[in-house]
């Protein structure tokens, strides 16, 4: 009789398990709004070998007549031939996506790479945590603050580029530290961070918790340049060709968006939504410089790298729109998370208290219904079902709208690219003369024009800011969920 095995063992299987089946019943990676979009149509430009997208275009008129993104989804930028289009975001992600694809299929590939990926956070944040010293109950009280957080679950289920870029920045550090027992590691880690960059530019800050892991020996830095270095040479390659120069990327000029002005918001955003997302108790985490530590370079690598990108992002303009907006600081959530745990195991250590597994315990329970409780008031458990809503729409379109038509849309511009064939108007691009000549265009074309709008497209303004660029009569002609279908009849009375 094979001999049972112990719990330590069979535990944590089983409960990473529970959380890939959580996973598979509220993911929702389907090609949305902009990101989904827009990271899946670069999946698929890619796996054509293809950077540069032809424009789905009218017939009878000149393209360089029209605004340059009358025909161009969300997730894409026009190019200067006015009959081309280049994706807009990173290619880390559709990369994964693609070679996920030619194993598994369009259909399984983006919620397999989601949910592969949110697995394997908090696989790297458990070896993070033992490398920190600390020991198994400690790593998986980390462990379950990542893996219930809010934001760390609102990212896993739908395509978004967040949960990955944090997954290959920390194992990139991970890799560098642990070169300091075989060299050869540094290699993986300069691999794993070309790899976060691919995923998110703003990964090079990355850079400074992989150098401080690495340390001062040649050997190791020589190893991590070798392994970051076709990365980097790819992604040249890759800006070059799609957009012209080597350092540009498909965000363009973001000077603008970065401004002193935003600090003071941001650090108020940060106050009110860190202890929401980590709990109250990565407050601890501000103490964290003042531990004494048996590894003090370790104690400057969690620090650094836990302070680099949300001080990068307190510049920023979007970091405190809104609770999720603070999925650009995941890459620091690692350190952060570990940081609060080291102060807290300390603060213990000192108290000498004799109920410290049951602490412990408590904590656990706390954690799970206090990230449980926000997690269903921020309706993170609904955002698969909310993605769902744009493969719904294009199967309702595809099977009610004729071949021909041209659809009027903004939001689910980017779905109609990814799952329809039809011409893409851009109603929120366009003035009324454009939509005149439009118009005539499709009728004379035997075209007839439809449009697919969500709530905020036609209550906004009660209808006048849809009607303002594309004046005329049309009839509602379906309903998916909360998207109208519309059909246009005839232009409006003089």
């Amino acid at each position: 009789m094979a001999p049972a095995l112990p719990w330590e063992t069979w535990l944590p299987v089983l409960a990473l398990l529970l959380y890939a089946l959580l996973l598979t019943r509220y993911m929702g990676a389907y090609a949305g709004g902009s990101d989904s979009s827009g990271y899946l149509n670069n999946a698929r430009l890619l796996s054509e070998g293809r950077l540069i997208a032809p424009l789905r275009l009218l017939p009878g008129l000149a393209p360089d007549t029209l605004p340059p993104y009358t025909h161009v989804p969300l997730g894409f930028i026009p190019n200067a031939d006015h009959v081309t289009m280049t994706p807009t975001y990173p290619m880390g992600l559709p990369l994964l996506i693609m070679a996920a694809a030619k194993i598994t299929g369009w259909n399984l590939a983006p919620a397999l790479v989601m949910g592969l990926h949110a697995l394997l956070g908090l696989w790297l944040v458990y070896r993070l945590g033992r490398e920190c010293g600390l020991e198994k109950g400690w790593v998986w009280l980390g462990v379950l603050m990542l893996a219930f957080s809010p934001l760390y679950l609102f990212m896993s289920l739908q395509v978004m580029s967040d949960v990955p870029a944090m997954v290959w920045a920390t194992a990139a550090v991970l890799c560098a530290w642990k070169s300091r027992q075989a060299p050869w590691l540094a290699l993986v880690a300069g691999m794993a961070l070309s790899l976060a960059v691919l995923l998110r530019p703003s990964n090079m800050l990355g850079f400074v918790p992989v150098g401080i892991a690495v340390g001062f020996a040649v050997r190791r830095w020589l190893l991590l340049i070798l392994g970051g270095l076709p990365g980097a040479i790819f992604l040249g390659i890759i800006n070059h060709a799609a957009y012209g120069r080597i350092f540009t990327t498909g965000y363009g000029y973001v000077d603008p968006v970065f401004s002193r002005a935003y600090v003071p918001a941001t650090l108020v955003h940060y106050a009110l939504w860190l202890p929401v997302l980590l709990t109250p108790l990565v407050l601890l985490s501000l103490a964290f410089p003042f531990l004494r530590h048996r590894q003090p370079l370790l104690t400057a690598l969690l620090a650094a790298w836990g302070l680099a990108y949300p001080f990068f992002y307190l510049f920023y303009r979007h970091t405190h729109d809104d609770w999720w907006y603070l999925r650009f600081l995941l890459p620091a959530f690692p350190p952060l998370i570990l940081a609060a745990l080291l102060v807290a195991r300390a603060v213990l250590d000192r108290c000498q208290s004799p109920f410290r597994a049951w602490w412990l315990a408590v904590t656990v329970v706390i954690i799970i219904g206090y990230n449980l409780a926000w997690s269903r008031h921020l309706h993170v458990y609904g955002s698969g079902y909310g993605e769902r809503i744009y493969p719904e729409t294009t199967t309702w379109v595809s099977a009610h709208l004729p071949a021909g038509a041209v659809v009027a849309t903004m939001q689910a511009s980017g779905a109609l690219l990814y799952y329809t064939d039809y011409t893409i108007l851009r109603w929120d691009m366009i003035s009324s003369a454009d939509f005149k000549r439009i118009a005539a265009a499709c009728t004379a074309a035997g075209r007839p024009l439809y449009a697919v709008l969500f709530p905020f497209e036609i209550e906004e303004a009660e209808w006048s800011a849809f009607q303002k660029h594309l004046a005329g009569h049309w009839t509602q002609i379906g309903t998916v969920r909360y998207v109208s279908i519309w059909r246009y009849d005839s232009p409006p009375a003089p």
